[in-house]
């Protein structure tokens, strides 16, 4: 489960039941898939900060070496205007929104995909794996309450 959980576009919400209906218990196999979706979440969050965080220094070498200063001071503050505008948005409800459709996109993907925008890896972690649980909790709810339906639980 654990490993299943890991696998990106698997993700926990398809191997929670999936176990379940294997016939595993319920509560083991939430916290297994879970704790494997968040681990890809947290590197992908991770790798994604120090990616973003080495391109942005490639990037203002690369431009030093192009323009002047003042050229550069403009290019900045745009860049700066551009970055607080992202966190408005982001702020207003972009994250906590992005990690509802976390696991229908892709966590990892989403992770990275928040990370680049400029949010924290800290940051995306927490709203997206928030995000993860409680899908993880509602597969297992769907499928538990889909046996009790069916009467097979």
């Amino acid at each position: 489960m654990f490993l299943g959980g890991a696998f990106p576009w698997l993700e926990a919400v398809v191997v929670i039941p999936a176990g379940i209906i294997a016939g595993l218990p319920t509560v083991p196999v939430v916290i297994a898939a879970t704790a494997g979706n968040l681990l890809t979440i947290a590197l992908s969050a991770w790798f994604g900060e120090h990616i973003r965080s080495w391109f942005s220094r490639w990037r203002d070498r690369r431009e030093a070496q192009k323009h002047d200063q003042e050229t550069l001071a403009r290019k900045e503050t745009k860049r700066a205007k551009r970055q607080q505008r992202i966190e408005r948005v982001m702020n207003r409800g972009g994250i906590p929104a992005l990690a509802l459709f976390g696991p229908i996109i892709g966590t990892q993907i989403m992770a990275v995909a928040v990370v680049a925008m400029g949010i924290s890896a800290v940051r995306s972690f927490f709203w997206i794996s928030l995000g993860t649980i409680g899908w993880a909790i509602l597969a297992a709810a769907a499928t538990r309450g889909g046996f009790q339906i069916f009467g097979l639980g």
